[in-house]
């Protein structure tokens, strides 16, 4: 996946949008991207540019020199995927929901929409930046999409140490049933890490920059302990994953995810 030239970052122009503005900021600088900002508003309303504008440089001041603005009217996800489509935009970025505030569009049946229609990935902002990622996880279920999502993080972040884990369980009845079953389950974990690893067909400089990790137990939980543990500032993840980790990624799981994860998260979506 190439690094993305363009960027699109959706705003409500308010100073509480600093962090995914200043992400923004932050990845265009590395990339070399140009930033377009998106305003939405209600089709019953009509925005006063001059006033758009003022905000910016109120809000943003010098930072938001350069940025290319976009003022569209409708609902906020599709609006978002249809101007990211339109402008050929390789990242959409959007901040954080806050409970029964309007920017509450990011998350819940927003992303599920952003996720199904957006082809660029989604970058959803948490945390105020101060450098570029460095440490990253990315969760796995073997899946050609949880590939392209390991594939767009080490071309994104060139310089970011990546952990990739796969949880594996081992249900109940089967310590009932024999001792031996589990040793044989994490067995069979290992192998189907091993050959996910030699299928990537990584280079040698990626290879040593992601460390494979298996865990026993749910994808949820092993996910939050290792967020929780401060050792991450980013969280991958890869949409349309086989078994049950598509239900981890999208729809009402996709908004359970991103509402506890403390970290920013990337959604990437591998194309058709």
């Amino acid at each position: 996946m190439p690094v993305p030239t363009q960027i699109l970052l959706a705003t409500d122009l308010t100073a509480r949008a600093d962090r995914p503005f200043a992400r923004a900021k932050l990845l265009a600088d590395f990339w070399n991207a140009d930033r377009t900002l998106l305003y939405v508003d209600s089709p019953k309303a009509e925005v006063d540019i001059a006033k758009v504008e003022s905000l910016l440089l109120r809000n943003y001041g010098a930072d938001a020199e350069g940025c290319n603005l976009a003022i569209n009217y409708g609902k906020p996800p599709e609006v978002i995927a249809d101007t990211a489509s339109q402008l050929g935009s390789g990242l959409i970025i959007v901040g954080a929901a806050r409970h029964n505030d309007i920017s509450d569009y990011f998350l819940g049946t927003a992303v599920d929409h952003l996720v199904h229609h957006a082809v660029a990935p989604i970058l959803i902002v948490k945390e105020r930046p101060l450098e570029n990622y460095h440490r990253i996880l990315v969760a796995t279920d073997f899946s050609d999409s949880s590939a392209y999502a390991l594939h767009a993080a080490l071309a994104f972040f060139p310089d970011a140490k990546i952990e990739l884990v796969h949880a594996y369980h081992v249900a109940y009845e089967a310590w009932l049933k024999s001792d031996g079953v589990a040793t044989e389950m994490l067995s069979d974990a290992e192998q189907e890490l091993e050959d996910f690893m030699t299928s990537l067909d990584l280079s040698e400089s990626d290879a040593a920059r992601v460390s494979p990790r298996l865990v026993e137990g749910n994808l949820h939980q092993s996910i939050y302990k290792m967020l929780a543990s401060g050792d991450f500032d980013l969280l991958v993840l890869g949409t349309h994953g086989r078994g049950g980790f598509v239900m981890a990624t999208i729809g009402s799981r996709a908004s359970e995810m991103m509402g506890w994860s403390p970290v920013d998260v990337l959604m990437v979506r591998k194309p058709a």
